[in-house]
């Protein structure tokens, strides 16, 4: 993006032709007529019709330059290793990592992300998922439903009214 203007500066005035241009300019472009032809348009002062100069000016106009992007910083704003086969997203994907293996009598093995073996994890519900309202990624997730915190419409659903019979199978008291 260039540093210079693409206004002029407010201490220049708005250029104008010689009279003698004008005068050829608005014959040529029938800008102004002669009192017996009638303006194009609606009717203005008789025998006037503006015309609007193509010339950028700072009293007329404001300047075309936009202000510079605000990008996020990513891939490209490193200084170094940054080659130009990175830049391509798809070449950086990898295959999902392995979240267990089953040994030769079928009982699954599960690992870390750093391949040390640990036992299977039992998803938890919001409440001792460390705070969090979301569950635990991967199998068993434990869906509560609490009637009291939906919204009235839910509350009076028949349909939702029918599945209550089956929250007793998602608590940890039954």
């Amino acid at each position: 993006m260039t540093k210079l203007k693409k206004i002029a500066s407010e201490t220049i005035k708005n250029r104008r032709h010689t009279p003698l241009g004008e005068y050829i300019r608005d014959k040529l472009l029938a800008a102004y007529r002669s009192p017996i032809t009638p303006p194009p348009g609606l009717p203005k002062a008789p025998g006037e019709s503006p015309l609007f100069y193509p010339n950028r000016f700072p009293n007329t106009q404001t300047t075309r330059s936009p202000p510079p992007p605000a990008l996020p910083n990513g891939v490209y704003h490193k200084l170094s290793d940054n080659y130009y086969l990175n830049h391509d997203a798809r070449r950086s994907i990898e295959p999902p990592k392995a979240l267990y293996k089953i040994d030769a009598s079928g009982k699954p093995i599960y690992a870390d992300q750093h391949g040390k073996q640990c036992d299977a994890v039992v998803n938890k519900g919001p409440g001792a998922n460390f705070g969090l309202g979301t569950p635990t990624p991967g199998f068993g997730y434990e869906w509560t439903r609490d009637i009291k915190v939906e919204r009235f419409p839910q509350q009076e659903d028949p349909v939702l009214r029918s599945f209550e019979k089956y929250d007793k199978f998602t608590s940890d008291k039954h």
